[in-house]
């Protein structure tokens, strides 16, 4: 009851107090400084990078080293009595490993 009765009180207050003040341009500079701009940049400067990585990765063809290592992988873990020779369950299991890794980096930004 005391809680409404303040609630009322202080509301009845600054309705009789309330003072404009001049906004020139104020809201506008304040908008222009809010981060969105910065993460668009780093957002930029990310996929220079990743841009940049692939290009490196094809011109040393170091995609091939790693296609024989993930390979060599699939060999050992078909000798796994779980696994029984069935690529498609480890490259599902990869796939899945993947796809939450990228989630999550998509989600925190």
């Amino acid at each position: 009851m005391t809680d409404d009765r303040d609630e009322l009180i202080v509301r009845k207050f600054f309705e009789e107090n309330k003072i404009d003040v001049p906004d020139d341009g104020f809201s506008r500079r304040v908008m222009r400084r809010l981060p969105d701009r910065e993460r668009r940049l780093s957002r930029v400067w990310t996929a220079v990078c990743a841009v940049l990585g692939v290009l490196l990765i094809v011109k040393n063809d170091w995609l091939g080293v790693v296609w024989t290592h993930v390979q060599g992988l699939f060999g050992k873990a078909s000798e796994l009595p779980l696994v029984s020779g069935s690529h498609v369950v480890m490259f599902l299991s990869v796939l899945l490993v993947i796809s939450l890794w990228g989630y999550k980096a998509i989600s925190e930004d």
